[in-house]
């Protein structure tokens, strides 16, 4: 981890403290620049390990304190979920306790009704169940006396029990009633109990979900403003190397225009040459064409003539007019058409990379996702929405690693400036580095990797090469203004 630090510190303080390609037409200026910013970044780099490490024993004591929470709640779910199965099974309890209770209650009702006359019997009999006085006086002889003492006596065994059940099921509904008691005033005692766990519950996911937010915050604001330094040296070796040969490119296309305009030119000078030829030869054709006709028209009226005259001489009551033929309209040379008029070339540098509404603008930033400027512009879109190249260039990295997640960085040589163009969070990459790309080629689609919080493309124009800012505009120019 803090390994991944050193080099994200790293980045940041070459990005914003060493610009390049402040004027990159000049390669071989900026060739002994980039040599100078690789040392200096060497010379700083064991400066920046102690920074490097606090920052990331920061973030670590943070996690741990994290894990720490994690460890109490997983403990304190546990002890609410264990209070609440209790809770349940005192609930339980007090359903089973009530059923019990009325089926007591039932018991007791009928245990009534069976000793409603024995109870009076016994109450007439100052408390026995027979009237022993009747039994021995009433009998006939002594087989009789046995017989009445014996049912009496099975008479009073019967109440006795009677009466037994009786108490025994008034002292079960006594005790069901008073643990039924016990069992409500617990099971208030317990829901408090649930009531203050889980309010430390809800205490300790608070204190969490503020410790989390504050380590997202730590991590984003510390990956946003940091690149790895030696993705940076890469990136200024590639772009050194992506410029050359998009300026050689360039040449090679302002080559080939040059001899393809040389050689209409020199076709169109053969065609208007034999069209003037060809024109001369057609006047030529048509002033002897003319002459011939000129002479047949005036042979032609002296035919005329001499015929009239002998029609003349041999009738008079008869005239008759010879009818005079129609001049001959010597034909127009033709004229060579003039050649259509090359399309008006557009005056847009480049076009949309993707569809979709802006959803952030160039400009000023809140600073919450560890920025305070915000150097490019948001198209939002669904994942996978096709993104293409804003200008021909040559792609100078094609990388899925850092704050931009999968990005495409290409450089651009337009009208003799050098231009880079950035397109960050794409979902997949399908172009590589040192490629040449075309206006409108698809270079990826869109996604949401890195720090992003939704799909979408961020896309720069930066005048020169890169510049990485996070506070200001650097080399960045708004993109809108040359969409």
């Amino acid at each position: 981890m803090k390994k991944t630090f050193t080099s994200l510190i790293v980045s940041a303080l070459v990005l914003s403290s060493t610009p390049y390609f402040a004027s990159a037409d000049d390669l071989s200026e900026q060739k002994a620049k980039n040599e100078q910013k690789q040392q200096e970044n060497q010379n700083t780099q064991k400066k920046l390990e102690s920074s490097v490490n606090h920052e990331g024993e920061k973030i670590s004591k943070t996690q741990q304190e994290v894990n720490r929470l994690d460890e109490a709640l997983n403990e304190k779910m546990f002890a609410v979920e264990a209070k609440d199965r209790q809770i349940k099974a005192t609930e339980a309890e007090i359903v089973e306790l009530g059923k019990q209770i009325e089926k007591y209650k039932a018991k007791l009702k009928r245990q009534e009704e069976l000793l409603g006359d024995r109870l009076r019997v016994m109450q007439e009999n100052d408390g026995n169940s027979i009237k022993w006085e009747e039994v021995i006086f009433g009998s006939k002889d002594v087989g009789d006396l046995v017989s009445r003492v014996l049912a009496g006596k099975s008479i009073s065994q019967q109440d006795d029990k009677m009466i037994t059940d009786y108490q025994n099921t008034q002292k079960k509904l006594a005790n069901a009633q008073a643990e039924l008691k016990d069992k409500k005033a617990k099971l208030v005692t317990e829901k408090k109990e649930l009531k203050r766990q889980q309010a430390e519950l809800e205490q300790q996911i608070s204190e969490r979900n503020k410790r989390i937010k504050e380590l997202k915050k730590q991590k984003k604001k510390f990956e946003t403003q940091l690149m790895d330094a030696k993705e940076v040296q890469q990136i200024l070796i590639a772009q050194e190397k992506a410029i050359a040969a998009e300026k050689a490119a360039r040449e090679r296309e302002a080559r080939i225009e040059k001899e393809r305009k040389a050689q209409e030119a020199r076709e169109a000078k053969a065609r208007a040459e034999a069209q003037a030829a060809q024109a001369a030869a057609d006047q030529a054709a048509a002033e002897k064409a003319a002459v011939e006709q000129a002479a047949a028209e005036k042979a032609a009226a002296e035919q005329a003539a001499k015929q009239a005259a002998r029609q003349k001489a041999t009738t008079n009551s008869t005239k008759q007019s010879t009818p005079t033929p129609a001049p001959v309209t010597p034909k127009p040379a033709p004229v060579a058409p003039n050649p259509a008029p090359a399309p008006a070339a557009s005056s847009a540098l480049f076009i949309h990379p993707t569809s979709g509404a802006t959803t952030q603008g160039y400009g000023s930033a809140s600073g919450e996702n560890g920025y305070g400027f915000h150097n490019g512009i948001d198209f939002g879109a669904p994942v996978g929405t096709p993104i293409v190249a804003a200008a021909t260039g040559t792609v100078i990295t094609a990388s899925s690693s850092g704050p931009y997640g999968n990005h495409i960085m290409i450089a651009h040589q337009l009208n003799g400036k050098t231009y880079t163009t950035v397109y960050a969070h794409m979902s997949s990459l399908n172009a590589r580095a040192g490629q040449r790309v075309s206006q409108g080629q698809q270079i990826g689609a869109l996604g949401s990797t890195g720090n992003s919080t939704g799909p979408h493309l961020h896309f720069e124009i930066h005048v020169g090469g890169y510049i990485y800012s996070g506070t200001g505009p650097a080399n960045s120019v708004n993109p809108m203004s040359m969409l």
